[in-house]
């Protein structure tokens, strides 16, 4: 593991166990110094502090998971390019330092450290793209990534279930926007955001009512009293959101607030007095099977009718997908996850089960040929691990983001129609054959969870709210889904759609 003996700190008292290496260089490529590093780790699995800086550390073993008492990860100021995807392994991890490396993404495995406290990331090559859903880590108190390459905020670093997080540092990047989300973080003290990209002003900082230190200078304000204000040494916090306040835009006033369903349906409600739904349709029934209790069991179904594809429409209900599933509504697919088919291109009615992987074959988005779900998933597998050792500046195709949901299960749930076709494999893909073209006029819509039926039905509410803004004649068939005899839901029901009329339309 070394090329010369280094001076390891063993520390062994109290139950603590440490080993600190500081300033040595480590031989850590060959194989034979992977070997020394899995023999290391099997003598120590009571380890609870790793901590190797400055060392020119290029390969963590994954040998790491044998010490499955790691409290404590410091590894800054190495050469590292990546981390084993083992960090599942240690329940107890609270404090991870991976600053001053090489890191162009970070393992999917960190989403299960729900006891990490702080999450040191600053000097590296991370973009957005790099960070596995963070909506987990509930007990997270510091998240520093300044000096990377993101474009803006990780979507799920502003979910309410982090409650606790009070710093977030994210200098020197190229930031262009601060989210309205960032309201989430009720208990943000420390934010600095300062040598981005940012024009806009920032008026969510007056819904922030723990704020105590806020840098914002260095950008390029479109406001030039603000942007003045904002490079002030002196000025006082309350000075700098009294004026983003009266010169910024309202969040509360926002056309297209991504977090408030309330204000799309006020907004929707001003321009149609009711939406048509019609009931009772023939073969507008999906019948969940019992093998998908235990996977993801809750499904919430509809049809949209008199949709127009045409000009920016297409674009703007893709991107309105996208969006919500980077909300704290699905929470990037983990709280619920949608999809949208042709609705004439497959045959009603549907069956919603699970099926061992390898049983499962569909033609997945954008796919030529159809394939197991099992050979789907190792082929994306791939895909991801050929993509994050690419340049830095390469995008990562979406849809990688979202394996590590699945990945480890060994049945996956999936819609398949009345001539056994599978359309599609929640949270992971649609079938290629079922896509949305320009010509599509009816559109079957699905909201699947793992988590609740109300988590299916705020997003789909929230799916038809917006939508009637890109289609103005949008009306709506209803779908029933059901377990043999027993109704398991049906939407749109009549405690559905608050704030909207439904002029129900039996068939």
């Amino acid at each position: 593991m070394f090329e010369e003996q280094p001076e390891v700190k063993e520390v062994i008292e109290n139950d603590r166990f440490e080993i600190v290496l500081k300033n040595v260089r480590i031989d850590s490529v060959t194989e034979a110094a992977i070997l020394s590093q899995k023999r290391v780790f099997e003598r120590t699995p009571q380890l609870n502090l790793l901590s190797i800086t400055g060392c020119n550390l290029q390969n963590l073993s994954s040998s790491i998971k044998l010490c499955s008492r790691l409290i404590s990860l410091v590894l800054p100021q190495n050469e590292l390019k990546q981390i084993p995807d083992v960090l599942d392994c240690f329940p107890k991890l609270r404090f991870i330092d991976l600053s001053h490396n090489s890191l162009d993404a970070l393992p999917s495995t960190l989403e299960s450290c729900e006891h990490i406290e702080s999450l040191i990331l600053n000097n590296n090559s991370l973009t957005e793209t790099s960070f596995p859903n963070l909506s987990n880590l509930s007990n997270l108190h510091v998240f520093d990534a300044a000096n990377n390459n993101l474009s803006k905020l990780p979507e799920s670093l502003m979910s309410p279930k982090l409650s606790k997080l009070h710093t977030v540092i994210v200098s020197h990047n190229v930031i262009e926007e601060i989210p309205n989300s960032l309201s989430n973080l009720k208990q943000l003290r420390d934010f600095k955001i300062d040598d981005n990209k940012l024009k806009n002003v920032p008026t969510v900082i007056d819904l922030l009512p723990k704020l105590k230190l806020l840098d914002i200078s260095k950008n390029s304000f479109s406001d030039s009293r603000f942007q003045k204000l904002a490079n002030d040494k002196r000025a006082k916090l309350n000075a700098i959101v009294a004026l983003a306040k009266k010169v910024g835009k309202s969040v509360e006033n926002e056309t297209e607030n991504e977090d408030s369903i309330e204000n799309n349906v006020d907004d929707v409600s001003k321009k149609s007095a009711s939406l048509l739904v019609r009931t009772g349709i023939e073969n507008l029934t999906v019948r969940r099977h019992i093998s998908v209790a235990e996977i993801r069991p809750y499904l919430v179904c509809c049809v949209f009718n008199n949709i127009d594809l045409n000009g920016d429409s297409f674009k703007k209900f893709i991107a309105l997908q996208t969006k919500l599933h980077a909300s704290p509504l699905c929470e990037n697919r983990t709280l619920s996850a949608i999809g949208t088919h042709r609705l004439e291109s497959f045959h009603l009615p549907l069956c919603y089960m699970a099926l061992p992987k390898e049983d499962i074959h569909i033609r997945a988005l954008n796919k030529k040929s159809s394939v197991s779900a099992s050979d789907l998933l190792d082929s994306l597998l791939r895909d991801a691990e050929l993509a994050r050792k690419r340049s830095k500046r390469s995008t990562i195709d979406p849809l990688h983001k979202y394996l590590h949901l699945v990945k480890d299960e060994s049945a996956l749930a999936c819609l398949v129609d009345s001539q056994q076709i599978v359309i599609s494999l929640p949270p992971i893909t649609n079938s290629d054959s079922t896509k949305l073209t320009v010509e599509t006029k009816s559109v079957w819509v699905e909201v699947s969870s793992k988590q609740s039926l109300e988590a299916c039905k705020k997003t789909m509410d929230e799916l038809v709210v917006s939508s009637c803004s890109i289609f103005p004649s949008l009306s709506i068939d209803q779908v029933r889904v059901v377990d043999n005899d027993t109704l398991v839901s049906v939407y749109p029901d009549k405690n559905d759609l608050p704030g909207i009329s439904l002029d129900r339309v039996p068939q």
